[in-house]
């Protein structure tokens, strides 16, 4: 067929010039996260959210570990080995022409909003905003029937075949002893066509564009993006997990208290039980946006609005709003695209009932009217989301060294407008985020100054803003003596909490053992 790399814009962004990438036309609306080389971005988060249901391939966030190779339609190669009957080498043209599958997918970076969990403590990753994520239309063959028609699993090894292992080029990235980005999904997601497993070589109706993959990809429904290997070249199936480095070295959530030098000394990489598949359920808010200003009045109304997605297949089934720090939450009304696209677009019969097959790849968008009055008489929003095994966002960040997976409930803080802010009326109240994606400024969670860090990071842990015991040097036999209070010590600072945790009597034993045993 001849396909080329399809190009998003009509012009190279002057950013690209003198990088490796200098032939990729990108848009330059994107936010860059990690400078000019590689190329890491997202798109403002209301970008990604207005354009609908379906993401512009030219917005869609990109994560690359470096250089986008150059491949040709025409001479890429994609060899499948392993346990199979038969070691088969397929051109473009041979994958194109097996039967098809097309059908929407939202996938997100495991790293989605890391830069909340870097405002706590600097991790191993860039930073991260809320629109690492996007949702496309997706087209190509099945996995399974590209290792059927290799002779499928060979006859010795039905046992043994656990795991379909695939890498990109070699000698692409620098870390690594082959230079590939691989990774590897278990045989059972691979082969049952419910997943939905294809290896992709269109997006939206159009070919791949270079740094989605060109000319192939896979997609793995609720997954997280950093197991879908683009720019494709070798499938294997093994009875071992891929020993790739990037298989090991990225997209693993750690316990807390584990640092990256513990982690290398006591090779936490290599323990199953930390590997990130599905994606867990999240949310945040489009609007009120960043800097937002409104203006109270008796029976006025403001939507709030946002987006949630879920993993594994499962359904998104409530999004609530909170506007005093958790404590109460309302619902609110959730808009559903998926089953819509289906019966417009699906050319599969098992697809006219969409519901039947149980799983959901898409995100949804919810929305919540409140009183302006309410809302401007609080201290802040957030949002929060159920999916069908009702899992749902925890209050405050799990801080891991990788920053991945933070799907604390997203909060926007509200603060009372200066007198030279207000255009009407009085009580008018602006809208502040968490954090800004990359190196923008802005968001409650960066320090304005370093000295109230400590204070950014209790809040961001804790809730509720704790009172803080006016500077004062303590030791610990005088944190002990303190009486009629919750007293917490936290990276050296003392703080009062007293008017959070308001049945003291009840925790201040357990507290102080707290305190006392990690001092």
């Amino acid at each position: 067929m001849g396909y080329k790399p399809r190009q998003l814009v009509g012009y190279v962004d002057g950013r690209d010039t003198g990088t490796p990438d200098t032939w990729i036309k990108r848009d330059p609306s994107l936010i860059r996260l990690t400078g000019r080389h590689p190329f890491n971005c997202e798109p403002p988060l209301k970008d990604l959210f207005d354009a609908g249901f379906i993401t512009p391939t030219k917005i869609h966030f990109v994560r690359n570990h470096g250089k986008v190779p150059r491949i040709s339609w025409d001479e890429h190669r994609v060899t499948v080995t392993g346990l199979v009957k038969n070691k088969t080498t397929f051109t473009m043209d041979q994958l194109a022409s097996l039967p098809s599958y097309e059908f929407p997918c939202t996938f997100p970076c495991a790293g989605n909003r890391r830069k909340e969990e870097n405002m706590v403590k600097k991790g191993l990753g860039f930073s991260w905003g809320a629109a690492a994520h996007a949702t496309s239309v997706w087209k190509g063959v099945r996995l399974s029937t590209v290792i059927k028609h290799c002779g499928g699993i060979a006859d010795t090894a039905t046992k043994s075949a656990k795991f379909v292992c695939f890498r990109g080029p070699l000698k692409e990235l620098p870390k690594g002893q082959d230079g590939s980005y691989g990774t590897s999904i278990a045989i059972d997601r691979a082969m049952n066509d419910n997943w939905d497993v294809i290896l992709a070589y269109a997006q939206n109706g159009l070919p791949l564009s270079p740094d989605h993959g060109f000319p192939l990809r896979i997609i793995i429904p609720g997954f997280i993006g950093g197991r879908m290997v683009k720019w494709l070249s070798h499938i294997e199936v093994s009875d071992k997990e891929s020993t790739n480095h990037f298989h090991y070295y990225d997209n693993r959530v750690l316990p807390s208290e584990v640092t990256a030098e513990r982690a290398n000394e006591e090779d936490w990489w290599h323990r199953p039980d930390f590997i990130i598949n599905d994606i867990n359920i999240q949310s945040a808010i489009r609007s009120p946006e960043h800097k937002e200003i409104i203006h109270p009045a008796p029976g006025k109304k403001y939507t709030v609005r946002g987006y949630a997605y879920g993993g594994g297949g499962r359904k998104v089934i409530r999004c609530e709003v909170s506007i005093d720090q958790g404590v109460t939450w309302m619902a609110a009304q959730i808009q559903r695209f998926e089953r819509e696209w289906y019966k417009k677009n699906a050319k599969e019969k098992c697809m006219d009932n969409f519901d039947s097959r149980g799983k959901h790849w898409c995100w949804i968008h919810w929305s919540i009217q409140l009183e302006t009055e309410l809302l401007c008489n609080s201290s802040e929003i957030r949002c929060r989301a159920w999916d069908s095994d009702h899992n749902t966002q925890p209050l405050h960040i799990a801080w891991n060294v990788m920053g991945m997976l933070n799907n604390s409930s997203y909060r926007l803080k509200i603060h009372k407008c200066e007198d030279k802010d207000r255009k009407e009326g009085n009580g008018a109240v602006w809208f502040e985020c968490p954090t800004l994606a990359g190196p923008q400024p802005g968001g409650w969670m960066v320090p304005k100054d370093e000295k109230v860090r400590p204070q950014a990071l209790y809040a961001s842990l804790g809730g509720i803003d704790p009172k803080r015991i006016p500077s004062k040097n303590f030791s610990l036999a005088q944190v002990k003596e303190i009486r009629n209070s919750v007293t917490l010590v936290i990276d050296g600072n003392v703080f009062d909490c007293s008017s959070v945790l308001k049945e003291v009597c009840s925790f201040a034993t357990c507290i102080t053992r707290i305190i006392t045993h990690d001092l």
